[in-house]
């Protein structure tokens, strides 16, 4: 079988007969770098990280000259958890041909996974220039804007992503999450919703769908999404919040409050979760354990300040006027 047919199979999905192809190939020719390479390929879709290792190194070691092979080994490293031989594998590969786009997006990618958003940043704005339509590289100037709160430069560069890759479930999640921070629910819904056809046991892409029905007050469809992820024992602080929210919507303030306090519990340190527990009991007039709620965030997370006017309040309201210019005083101070 020559090397042509065996990559035909491979791309055919015809796994057994192509790795066939390319040891029949080896066994004529047992430095043929391309087979090496494609073999190793194969074996990295199939999961044999460490034959994959091999296989390609044999390759380079033929022709340590093949950009190419630099980046399936990088790949390859990059699955094992090997971020820093990832690294330098390509960077190896940008050494032989600085063109390579997808070397300047994967080295994006890693930086902004290491925390380094300006080296993210300059890596993707390089790729760019060679190729302005590269999804990955669309892909992580969206995910820096979204990381920076600005979702307007996010969603633009998101969008255009998904023009160009529509079927990539991560584009489509992260294109979600920027329409919803611009309070476009109905298109993140959709992009959601786009995501979770392709991968549905993505439970973080289904709580964000239920939260985008929820903005748009389908509570019914939101209820089964969050119920659906607290019975998968998935996501479940924001699913129990989420309940709480659906509940608090219907006007059923006691059980909003039974799913608040449940999701307080996962997260103590949770200031929403505690603000959403003392609203509750403010509704269901007592005062006394709204304070509570709010005293004992502050005291676990003393900079959550989104808890000190409410708490001000309550505490006015129930005549204890000094220790309310006292939570105001340190809100001056904050």
């Amino acid at each position: 079988m020559t090397l042509e047919h065996a990559l035909q199979l491979h791309r055919s999905g015809q796994i057994a007969a192509a790795e066939q192809g390319y040891r029949d190939v080896l066994l004529e020719k047992p430095d043929d770098a391309d087979a090496l390479h494609l073999l190793g390929v194969l074996q990295q879709q199939r999961g044999e990280s460490a034959a994959a290792e091999a296989s390609i190194r044999r390759a380079i070691e033929v022709a340590p000259e093949e950009a190419q092979f630099h980046l399936s080994l990088g790949g390859v490293r990059m699955a094992q958890g090997d971020d820093a031989g990832a690294r330098a594998s390509f960077e190896n590969a940008l050494r032989l041909d600085p063109n390579s786009v997808e070397a300047h997006a994967v080295l994006g990618h890693l930086a902004m996974q290491g925390g380094d958003g300006k080296d993210a940043e300059g890596r993707f704005r390089i790729g760019r220039l060679v190729n302005a339509d590269d999804p990955m590289i669309l892909l992580g100037l969206g995910s820096l804007y979204l990381e920076r709160n600005d979702a307007e430069n996010a969603a633009k560069f998101l969008s255009r992503a998904a023009e160009c890759k529509p079927d990539d479930p991560t584009i489509q999640s992260t294109l979600g999450q920027a329409l919803f921070a611009q309070g476009a629910f109905a298109f993140a819904e959709r992009a959601f919703e786009n995501a979770l056809q392709m991968r549905p046991e993505w439970a973080f892409t289904a709580l964000c769908l239920a939260r985008a029905k929820l903005r748009l007050g389908k509570l019914d469809q939101a209820h089964a999404l969050f119920s659906a992820l607290v019975e998968a024992n998935q996501q479940t602080f924001g699913a129990n919040a989420g309940l709480g929210d659906v509940a608090r919507k219907q006007g059923k303030i006691v059980k909003a409050f039974k799913f608040y306090r449940r999701a307080l519990n996962i997260d103590p340190d949770s200031s929403g979760a505690a603000n959403a527990c003392a609203w509750c009991m403010e509704q269901l007039g007592d005062v006394p354990a709204a304070i509570s709620f709010l005293e004992d965030g502050l005291l676990r997370v003393p900079s959550a300040e989104e808890l000190r006017a409410p708490l001000a309040e309550l505490l006015e309201r129930s005549g204890r006027h000094e220790d309310a210019a006292r939570v105001r005083a340190a809100a001056m101070h904050a």
